[in-house]
């Protein structure tokens, strides 16, 4: 399968996951040494993200993407640029906008795996 037909739909799998707190498919598809800035500005681990979702801190009421970008730069790496409109609570903040985030897929011989995430709000 072409590499950026993956990517596209590992960012398919992602979405629903993130969605539904499905956290053997986060598990998956985050790699254990994750970095992850997000609008804030505050750093983010798998750990961090998982236990969010695991708990329930972490709630997404909607998530709608679009002026997605992949760059496919070798046959290990590949960049996501995507635009979200989310509304979501995480621990008692609510928050609603359109955000953008970029994500670092990268193969490690196994599986593809985001390493690397920013998001920053847009509206």
């Amino acid at each position: 399968m072409d590499t950026k037909l993956q990517i596209e739909a590992l960012e398919v799998r992602l979405i629903e996951a993130m969605k539904t707190s499905n956290i053997a498919e986060l598990d998956v598809l985050l790699a254990d040494n994750l970095i992850f800035t997000n609008q804030n500005g505050h750093l983010v681990s798998k750990e961090d993200d998982l236990n969010a979702h695991r708990s329930g801190d972490m709630e997404i009421y909607t998530l709608e993407t679009s002026a997605q970008m992949i760059e496919v730069l070798n046959d290990v790496t590949a960049v996501v640029s995507v635009v979200k409109d989310m509304s979501l609570n995480y621990a008692g903040h609510t928050s609603v906008g359109i955000f953008r985030f970029t994500r670092v897929w990268h193969n490690n011989g196994r599986t593809w795996q985001i390493v690397a995430a920013h998001s920053s709000q847009v509206i």
